[in-house]
């Protein structure tokens, strides 16, 4: 792709910083974080390695707004799905909301890889305005989510619901840690005897998510 006119309008500076988390997307889906550059990312997007500095100031802050995005669709297919339980069946089971997450992170690597370094790397070479908007997407998300999910799940008490989206945004970065170590600890824990720390991400995230839901579950029946 190479892109060469200048962005002007609004309009355009949005078509173009899209460009730029597109190429970003594509790049990272083939490779780890540490091997894309903006180098790359400029090339792929057929603009000036500048030019990306103009909409994104570091490389961290780049890839913190594709993380946004990735969890602002991953936000929006949760509510569209728990909508429909709403006007469908009107609630669910643990179990079924399980295989709903189950559907809805199948396909999203990029969302999980990038939240495992959210904290390490991609906020660490951001500015305040920067981090505060990210922040405050993800707790406005996060409670909208949740108010739907305590719809579904009528055990849940007031509030309850972000507690269980929060906590699913934790064992998204703890999780997904443990799935993809560093390739040195991949070969020892290949080895005999170690294989308890060879963990599916997928497996282990539903089962440590169906856990803490039949607690809540569990204690709202006492």
């Amino acid at each position: 792709m190479v892109i060469k006119q200048r962005a002007i309008s609004d309009e355009q500076k949005e078509e173009r910083r899209q460009a730029i988390l597109n190429a970003t997307l594509q790049l990272f889906q083939k490779t780890s974080y540490e091997a894309v550059s903006i180098a790359d990312v400029a090339q792929k997007t057929g603009i000036a390695k500048g030019t990306v500095y103009l909409y994104f100031k570091t490389k961290e802050e780049l890839f913190l707004a594709l993380l946004a995005q990735e969890f602002e669709a991953w936000f929006d297919e949760a509510d569209a799905c728990f909508k429909q339980i709403q006007v469908g069946q009107g609630s669910c089971t643990v179990d079924e909301l399980i295989t709903l997450m189950g559907y809805s992170l199948k396909n999203r690597s990029t969302l999980a890889r990038l939240t495992a370094i959210l904290h390490s790397i991609l906020e660490q070479n951001i500015n305040f305005a920067t981090a505060l908007h990210f922040k405050q997407m993800l707790l406005a998300r996060i409670l909208q989510t949740g108010a739907l999910l305590e719809t579904c799940l009528p055990f849940l008490k007031p509030r309850q619901g972000t507690l269980v989206m929060l906590h699913i945004y934790v064992l998204l970065i703890g999780v997904q840690q443990l799935a993809e170590p560093a390739p040195i600890v991949r070969q020892v824990i290949a080895q005999k005897g170690l294989e308890v720390f060879q963990v599916d991400f997928t497996d282990y995230f539903l089962q440590s998510l169906k856990v803490f839901l039949n607690g809540l579950e569990y204690q709202a029946q006492e």
